[in-house]
Parts: structure tokens; C-alpha cells; sequence
């Protein structure tokens, strides 16, 4: 029986919300570094979200990287019900995500510009609105939508 993913879905729908608001300027403060921080575990809760075995996640980690592309391709190999969401092959398509690392949270204030932050959350929201509702639609979010 595959695992239930709905934790990793709230997760992913979490940090891009928090990432919206972070670049919302309507309360008064901005922080596009905070918000191009939280946005990439969007998509990266979501791609572990789709993947039926446990322990891939933890191989897989939080690298969005072309590093990490051997690594997805054999657990998508091995993960045939996961394949079918194609999560592989993110940085060709989606090039605001492909400059993420979790690793941005150590870069100095003021390292990302605001439209530098709106195009990765943007991105991110596309990606976790995309998989939410393939996992939806596929039956594997118990309860519905997170």
C-alpha cells in the first residue's frame, strides 16, 4: 500500500503560501530572501509527496540540482506509480527554481531581488497547485485536499 502524502502536501502548500506573503507588500514589509527560501521546499515536499517508497525522500533530500537527476531517475525507476507525475528534469523547466538550494537560507539580506523571489514563487506555486491536484485527482490525498 502506497504511504499517504497528505503531510508532505501541507508542508509544500504551506511554504509557498508563507512565501506569498513574505513578498506581499500590502502589510507593509518585504523579505524577498525569506520568501526564495520557503518557496523552494514547496515544489521539494511535493516531488516526495508523489513518491511511494519512504526512504527515497531521504536519499533525494532537499537538492532541486542536475546532481540530484541520476538519483530521481533510478527512484522513479523503481517507483512506478511516482514516475507518472514527472518531477525529473525540474532546472530545464523551470529555470527560477533551478537557482534554489537550501542552502540560500546562510546568503546575506539582500542577496535576492524581489522579482528575482516572485519568479522562483511563482514557479513554485505552479509546480505544487500542479502535483497537489494530480495526487488529488489520483486518489492518494485521503480526506481531499489538504
Amino acid at each position: 500500500m502506497a504511504r499517504d502524502p497528505s503531510n508532505l502536501v501541507s508542508a509544500a502548500l504551506r511554504h509557498v503560501r508563507d512565501a506569498e506573503f513574505l513578498l506581499d507588500q500590502t502589510h507593509g514589509r518585504v523579505s524577498p530572501d525569506q520568501a526564495f527560501h520557503l518557496a523552494g521546499f514547496g515544489p521539494e515536499c511535493a516531488r516526495k509527496a508523489t513518491l511511494t517508497v519512504d526512504w527515497f525522500d531521504k536519499a533525494i533530500g532537499h537538492r532541486m540540482d542536475e546532481k540530484i537527476e541520476d538519483l530521481l531517475t533510478t527512484a522513479l525507476a523503481l517507483d512506478p506509480v511516482a514516475a507518472r507525475y514527472d518531477t525529473h528534469s525540474w532546472s530545464e523547466r523551470h529555470p527560477a527554481l533551478a537557482g534554489w538550494t537550501e542552502q540560500s537560507r546562510y546568503d546575506r539580506t539582500g542577496t535576492r531581488s524581489q522579482a528575482t523571489a516572485e519568479a522562483l514563487v511563482s514557479e513554485a506555486r505552479q509546480i505544487v497547485d500542479g502535483l497537489t491536484l494530480a495526487l488529488w485527482m489520483d486518489g492518494r490525498l485521503p480526506g481531499g485536499l489538504p
